[in-house]
Formats: C-alpha cells, sequence, structure tokens
C-alpha cells in the first residue's frame, strides 16, 4: 500500500480577520513602518475591552524588569503535538485546535524551552516550516501567530524575511520577529536592523538591542542619529547607541552633520539623567571628553529648542556629584557648565524657544516650555491660548498649574470650567481605569481635582463632576481632596453629593473611603 504523502490541508474558512491580513492593510494605508499606535488595534481585540498594557508593553515590560517562569510543562506539550502533526498529515481540525490551543497560551513563557525541546526533537525542518506559515498567515489570534513566528524562526529561511518583517512591524510581534530574523536569515543584523527602522516603541527596543556591538558602519551611523530614539524611553538604548555607534569617535569627525549632532545631544542628555533602567554616564567613560566636545560644536551651529533643552539639562547635570565624580578636574567642568549657561542664555538662543512658543505646531510648544520656563520666558498667556484649542491636553494643564503661584488656583479653576465638557464627564460612576484616547477629558479632570486638596473651598463644581465621573481614579481624588479640608469648608451641598457618590459607588474600596469621609463630618 502506497504512503500517504505529507501535506497541509487547504486552509479553513475563517470569518475573523488575521494578523497578516490586518498587517498587510497596514502596510497598503501607512507605508513599512512604523505604523499608527503599533499597529493597535489588533484584530483580535475586544473594541469594548479596556486594557491596563499592550501585550508589547506586558513581553517588554517582563523581559527586562521580571523574571518570569518558563513553562516547561506547556513547552514540551507543544512540542510533542507538533511532532504528531510532522509525523502523519495533519487534517482541517487538527490545524483549528492547534492554533486554538496556542492562542490560549502565554508565548512569551513557552519560547525558550520550546526551542530547546524542537531542536532536540529534531523534527522535519520542511514540515515545521509549513506549521509555521499556516499559523504566521492565516492565525487570527495573537499568541497562535507569535507561536508560528518562534517555529519559524526554527524551520524558516531567506523566503520568509518579508513575512517576518510585516509581522513584526505590528509592535505586539516585534520581539517574536526580531529573534526569528536573527535565527532564520542569511545576514541575521541586517536584518534586524530593517525592522528596527520600521517599529518604534518596545519593538524598536528588542530590535537595536540585538544590534549591540555591531561593526556594521551604516547601523553604528543610525544608531548615534535616529536608532537610540522610541516611544517608550531613551534611557533603554543611549548606551548601547553610545558605545556601539562610537559616539566619541564620531562627534571627532571633520565633518559633523546637524542629524549626528542633535543625536549626540539627545543621547547625552539622557545619560546624564537621572538613574534609568539602563546604563549611565557613569558607565560610559567617554562621557567627559564627549560632553566637552559636543558642547563646543553646538555653540558653532544655529540654535533651536532642542539644543536650548539639552544645553540646559547638561548644564543642571553638571552641578551633580555624579558629574564631580566622572574623569575630569573640577575647572574643566565648572567652566562646561557655564558655557552651557552662558550659550542657552544668548540672545539668539532665547530668541528660539520664544519662536516656538509663539509660532510653533503643538509639538514644537511643548517641547518649547521646559526651556522658555529655565530662561524665564513668561508661558502662561501661550498656555491659555493653546489650551483653548487642545483643551484635553494634560501635559499643558499641569504646566499651567506650575506657572500660577498657589494664590491664583481660582483662575486656573475658572478657566477649567469653562473649557472642560463637564457635563458629558457627569457619566455616573464605573469601574473604568481612565486608559485610552477617549479618556482624556477625564485624566484632565482627575490632575486638576488632584490639586484642589490645598485649596479649601475651591473647585466645588469640579469636584462634584469627579464624584460623579466614570473613573474611579478620579472619584478617589475627590474625596482625598475634600478630606484634606477642614470640616467647616465643605458646603453643605458637596457634603450631599458625597452622599449620593457614596450610595452609587461600585467600588468597594472607593465607597468605603467615601463612608469614612462622611463620617469624619459626623
Amino acid at each position: 500500500m502506497r504512503r500517504q504523502a505529507w501535506r497541509l490541508p487547504e486552509a479553513a474558512v475563517d470569518a475573523r480577520p488575521t494578523f497578516l491580513s490586518h498587517a498587510l492593510a497596514s502596510a497598503a494605508l501607512h507605508g513599512p513602518g512604523p505604523w499608527p499606535h503599533g499597529g493597535y488595534p489588533l484584530p483580535d481585540e475586544d473594541p469594548d475591552e479596556v486594557r491596563v498594557m499592550s501585550g508589547a508593553v506586558e513581553d517588554g515590560v517582563r523581559t527586562h524588569h521580571f523574571r518570569f517562569r518558563p513553562d516547561e510543562a506547556g513547552a514540551a506539550e507543544t512540542a510533542e503535538e507538533l511532532e504528531r502533526l510532522v509525523g502523519s498529515p495533519p487534517t482541517t481540525t487538527d490545524l483549528a485546535a492547534l492554533h486554538d490551543r496556542l492562542a490560549a497560551v502565554d508565548t512569551l513563557t513557552i519560547a525558550d524551552p520550546l526551542t530547546a525541546e524542537l531542536r532536540r526533537r529534531s523534527l522535519p525542518r520542511d514540515r515545521l516550516r509549513e506549521i509555521a506559515l499556516r499559523l504566521t498567515g492565516h492565525g487570527t489570534r495573537r499568541n497562535a501567530v507569535a507561536t508560528g513566528i518562534v517555529l519559524l524562526g526554527l524551520s524558516g529561511d531567506e523566503r520568509d524575511r518579508e513575512l517576518l518583517l510585516v509581522l513584526g512591524t505590528l509592535e505586539d510581534l516585534s520581539l517574536y520577529a526580531v529573534v526569528a530574523l536573527l535565527r532564520s536569515q542569511p545576514e541575521p543584523p541586517h536584518a534586524v536592523f530593517e525592522l528596527a527602522r520600521r517599529v518604534d516603541g518596545w519593538g524598536r527596543i528588542h530590535a537595536v538591542e540585538r544590534l549591540a556591538g555591531t561593526g556594521d558602519p551604516e547601523i553604528r551611523s543610525w544608531l548615534l542619529r535616529e536608532g537610540f530614539r522610541n516611544g517608550v524611553t531613551g534611557e533603554y538604548l543611549a548606551h548601547l547607541a553610545a558605545t556601539t555607534g562610537g559616539l566619541y569617535a564620531a562627534l571627532l569627525d571633520e565633518e559633523v552633520d546637524d542629524a549626528l549632532l542633535d543625536g549626540a545631544g539627545d543621547i547625552l542628555e539622557t545619560l546624564a539623567g537621572p538613574a534609568g533602567p539602563a546604563k549611565n554616564i557613569e558607565d560610559y567613560p567617554d562621557g567627559p571628553p564627549a560632553l566637552c566636545r559636543y558642547v563646543a560644536l553646538v555653540r558653532t551651529r544655529p540654535p533651536h529648542p532642542g539644543r536650548v533643552t539639552v544645553l540646559l539639562r547638561l548644564a543642571k547635570f553638571l552641578d551633580t556629584e555624579i558629574a564631580a565624580s566622572l574623569d575630569w578636574d573640577e575647572r574643566t567642568r565648572s567652566a562646561l557648565r557655564e558655557t552651557c549657561l552662558a550659550t542657552a542664555k544668548e540672545p539668539g538662543w532665547r530668541a528660539t524657544v520664544a519662536s516656538a512658543l509663539a509660532e510653533g505646531d503643538l509639538p514644537a510648544f511643548r517641547n518649547a516650555l521646559w526651556p522658555a520656563r529655565q530662561l524665564g520666558i513668561a508661558v502662561g498667556e501661550h498656555l491659555r491660548w493653546r489650551l483653548r484649542a487642545h483643551p484635553d491636553d494634560g501635559y499643558l494643564w499641569q504646566c499651567l498649574l506650575d506657572e500660577h503661584p498657589a494664590h491664583e488656583i481660582a483662575e486656573v479653576v475658572a478657566f477649567a470650567q469653562e473649557l472642560l465638557p463637564l457635563p458629558e464627564l457627569v457619566t455616573g460612576p464605573a469601574t473604568d481605569p481612565g486608559f485610552g484616547r477617549d479618556r482624556a477629558f477625564d485624566r484632565v479632570l482627575g490632575l486638576l481635582v488632584n490639586h484642589l486638596a490645598e485649596h479649601p473651598g475651591q473647585g466645588g463644581p469640579l469636584l462634584g463632576v469627579a464624584l460623579a465621573n466614570r473613573l474611579t481614579g478620579n472619584r478617589n481624588t475627590a474625596a482625598r481632596a475634600l478630606a484634606a479640608w477642614p470640616a467647616e469648608s465643605v458646603p453643605p451641598e458637596m457634603r450631599a453629593r458625597v452622599r449620593e457618590a457614596h450610595h452609587r459607588e461600585p467600588d468597594p474600596d472607593t465607597k468605603k473611603g467615601l463612608r469614612e469621609l462622611l463620617d469624619s463630618w459626623s
């Protein structure tokens, strides 16, 4: 009897959108990447479900800050199932069961032990690749597709480069695509470099970390100019860029272009900043000479607000104990600090900040606020004008609060009552954490109410709205603010609102806090 040939059946018809179709649609709409919001929302996400963090953020935090337990048993079970499927032709039902089982696992916890287990079993590479392609090409659930990418890293080749790149441009899948590219492509660093340029969040971090130590001139040049930048925090990649990219040596070149100069400034500012999640200036022996060289160069170039900011932040750093502990003498450090301050205060440098406040777009305006305040440039009227156009911008509200002394809080409160859609924020209590762009006004409300604790009698309408808002945090913030007031400063109508809020409160802890607040007035 002739042995049946091993082959996959035709893919089953599934009404659910695949991750690949979502990625291809994003590429058609937005180009190769980075894509808006990292490709979110994903096709398997419930639009009504509020997520605390995305899969990309969760994997990034777990890989960088927490030890997670590998799921050895789950990996062994998956390997056993794969061995069975490559041993005899799987049915459509078999493949659907594999997909749905993988959809329910935590890919991060099985990826490494599954890799080790499959290598030990030496499964037929071509058959494993076919299963990987089915999962990545037709998968409709995140973890099933992510595991398919893991399998493609073990069984794929140069034919799969573009598939891995397009799926990896979805930030949720970037980590798995980076590792798969390293394992499957003939020139791994260049494949990872290509993906690194297509993403800008945790995906950028995962990709660039795998480029550490490269000697490729193109990659090193990109690291210093752009590659260290990401949407999470610069601390993750600044030291890697400075060392792998050869920052100090690059600054010694006769021709230092503006992109390199500004990249160097941002890298050095980040390294000199507060201690973060990665190595800093204390771990960078070339720090002192690189700082001196940067300041010498930037003084000769046209100013812009970003350069003003870097000089002012470096001046603050140079006045710290950490700066004093570096390998340079006190005279050099003090002179460098004075040069930073003097340059930032020059009329032309001040003028570029003032221009960004008056004429720049919103991102430029936001970036100019901090240096403007450091240079003594008034920003209050500019903030009010911008807030009329962008009343949901929490950063602008925080800056306005910082700009006004405590005795002027009534002006800020009145301005907020004018601009915020307060009736729309009386949503009724819910257990909403407040994430998402559609909760921007809710978060602004909480920011403002948080400042009322120190101002008894002020902001009654804001407090009343916060007590009836959907964000649990806002109701708690309002209760804490009122608890900080002297009892005699709480008017009867506010006490009535607290009683009503207590009656309607769905969160047990918040309800308890409201009860304690009411009891304190008895």
